[in-house]
């Protein structure tokens, strides 16, 4: 775990809340976002999950508030983006996925209360390595960043 300052970034998310109990929850968010989409844009690394700041800060990790698309520079997106600032946040990378996220995010919470640090937006949860790149669920790899001042 430590804190990491993330760069600006463009993004598209879907504000829809999401439990996820499986490898398929997340497909019908993204169905959303690709739609009437000229080119493929859902690559493994860009896609990610968010929890609001109400939540985390509740400590409420049972469900995603927002699916969201990470755009590069070249990405052609046809619809609404954000850009979300450059902001320091706490950040821990894990093996495993979306499954496992909840433990972690007691680890990043405790941490946040522990050096005083106060939640500033909602976190960026990114798998990594997931079924895109192995069937081997013991390689995955998750990282779940989250905004702080």
């Amino acid at each position: 775990m430590k804190l990491v300052q993330k760069k600006a970034c463009r993004i598209v998310w879907v504000k829809d809340s999401l439990k996820i109990q499986g490898l398929l929850d997340i497909e019908e968010p993204l169905k959303k976002l690709e739609q009437q989409q000229a080119e493929a844009l859902i690559f493994l690394g860009k896609v990610g999950v968010g929890i609001s700041e109400e939540h985390l800060t509740a400590r409420d990790f049972g469900q995603y508030d927002r699916v969201f698309l990470m755009l590069d520079e070249e990405d052609a997106f046809s619809g609404d983006t954000e850009i979300l600032p450059e902001t320091l946040c706490v950040s821990i990378r894990f093996r495993g996925g979306h499954m496992e996220a909840a433990e972690q995010y007691e680890k990043l919470m405790d941490y946040v209360e522990e050096h005083k640090l106060k939640v500033n937006g909602f976190s960026r949860e990114i798998t990594m390595i997931d079924y895109g790149l192995t069937n081997d669920t013991e390689k995955f790899v998750t990282e779940i960043s989250i905004p702080v001042t």
